[in-house]
């Protein structure tokens, strides 16, 4: 309905998959993560561009969407959203362990 990066102030447009495959099919096709915990881990969208998950929520009503929330209904699809949260494994943050650069060489 509106155009992504201009929506966002993203600075680079980024094609998707599109980079990847060259297919014009996979032109803005991104992979979505699921919603849960979504209220934690900002910033949102593939590139970063929005800091906070209500300005998230206004930006995807006008470009997939095509209206414009007012604050009440950016208020309670937030309140929606932050229900989803839920503990987060204790190993979340931490760093993958990873065999020795020896071990990962190939012949």
């Amino acid at each position: 309905m509106e155009e992504y990066w201009k929506a966002t102030g993203s600075t680079e447009v980024d094609q998707g998959r599109f980079g990847f495959t060259k297919d014009p099919v996979d032109l803005y096709v991104f992979k979505v993560p699921s919603l849960r915990n979504v209220a934690m881990t900002p910033p949102y969208f593939h590139d970063g561009s929005v800091a906070t998950l209500g300005e998230a929520v206004k930006v995807m009503g006008r470009v997939q969407l095509g209206v414009t929330l007012d604050d009440a209904e950016i208020a309670e699809i937030v309140t929606f959203l932050g229900a989803l949260t839920g503990a987060l494994p204790e190993n979340f943050v931490a760093a993958p362990a990873l065999p020795p650069a020896a071990a990962r060489r190939g012949p």
